[in-house]
């Protein structure tokens, strides 16, 4: 073989989403805590809107004061 061949492979930075639920303490702090799917794994949202749908539902259904906000990692 007398040519060089360069493979180049792209690779696509891949964003997802999770859901930070911020608790609060007995000391009034906030603590942040990753929200988890039902396999104890962290639960990750392909597009930023499905992550936010979800956000409203449990900011919605929240009684205890607790704040949510979506993160891409």
């Amino acid at each position: 073989m007398t040519g060089v061949f360069y493979f180049y492979i792209f690779v696509k930075k891949l964003v997802m989403y999770v859901i930070v639920k911020h608790i609060k303490t007995k000391n009034k702090k906030r603590v942040p805590v990753i929200i988890l799917n039902g396999h104890n794994e962290i639960w990750e949202f392909e597009t930023e809107k499905e992550a936010e749908d979800m956000k409203e539902i449990f900011q919605t259904n929240s009684d205890s004061g607790h704040v949510y906000e979506v993160k891409g990692i």
